[in-house]
């Protein structure tokens, strides 16, 4: 199956509710939106347990093309977290990025926010 893509909502100066543009995250095979250096993944778990969500970095450096290590970041149970501002560095060939979740639960939403 593919990734399910994330469609990005601008925030403008009135600001949004990212719990009224969040959408189920797709804990299968993941998700996908295109990078864009004022984007940034809001993630709400309202599960009982904690959620790792990790940003894969297809980037590699050096002429031996080192992987660079994917972003891991955690969301409490309970909780939610807007992810730091993605650089380069996550930006797929096709300009995507990709999204994971471990140890998530069917009350994982995510939204694509413009800032």
């Amino acid at each position: 199956m593919a990734r399910t893509a994330l469609v990005p909502t601008a925030v403008g100066a009135a600001g949004v509710d990212p719990g009224g543009v969040a959408v189920a995250a797709q804990l299968t095979d993941g998700n996908s939106f295109p990078w864009a250096e004022h984007r940034h993944l809001y993630v709400a778990n309202a599960a009982a347990t904690d959620v790792t969500v990790t940003v894969q970095t297809p980037a590699t450096v050096g002429a031996q093309a080192l992987a660079v290590a994917d972003a891991t970041y955690t969301v409490p149970a309970g909780g939610d977290l807007l992810l730091p501002k993605l650089g380069w560095e996550f930006r797929r060939p096709d300009g995507a990025v990709w999204v994971d979740y471990a140890g998530a639960a069917a009350s994982v939403t995510v939204a694509v926010l413009d800032l």
